[in-house]
């Protein structure tokens, strides 16, 4: 099973791409963890790239948690199963104030090597407006249209942990 998880920052998606980790035993990549280097220095792409598709050649089944939509694009093509994290702009801030809480002065697993949790302004600018262009929700639309078979839409937390549920996974 090859599985994909996007959606908008501070929407559960790295604690769901976990859980189904855990669930299923299928290896997991978050692409923060390459997207970054130590103090949040950005990569090149191409260096992501590379990272991701070895991820992807030497798994059979996989869940690739993140957008980053320029690198590895047949990603999309190629998920047997699309998770798209679509809460509002409150339900996010709300998770990234708790994860704040949660993570303060560590690291998240799904965050790369030297890279601690924090809120600064232009993360909390990309929650709320930023990461919600019209060519971000365009492209979230295209994959629901293009993949419906295969994509579920979650707008709330309710219908994450009764997907969850359904599936045999405890939320706590």
């Amino acid at each position: 099973m090859k599985i994909l998880v996007l959606g908008y920052s501070g929407a559960g998606k790295s604690t769901f791409a976990k859980k189904l980790h855990q669930h299923c035993n299928i290896p997991v990549i978050y692409l923060d963890t390459i997207h970054f280097k130590a103090n949040w220095i950005e990569r090149e792409d191409d260096d992501m790239s590379h990272d991701l598709r070895a991820f992807m050649s030497k798994n059979d089944a996989w869940i690739i948690e993140g957008n980053y939509r320029r690198i590895v694009p047949e990603r999309h093509e190629l998920a047997d199963q699309i998770f798209i994290f679509k809460l509002s702009r409150l339900a996010c801030l709300i998770g990234i104030i708790k994860r704040r809480i949660k993570y303060r002065n560590k690291q998240r697993e799904s965050s790369a090597i030297g890279c601690k949790e924090k809120i600064d302004f232009s993360f909390f600018m990309w929650t709320i407006l930023t990461g919600r262009t019209k060519k971000r929700r365009a492209f979230f639309k295209l994959i629901e249209e293009k993949r419906k078979e295969n994509v579920i839409v979650f707008k709330n937390r309710h219908q994450i942990n009764t997907y969850l549920k359904n599936i045999g996974i405890k939320n706590h």
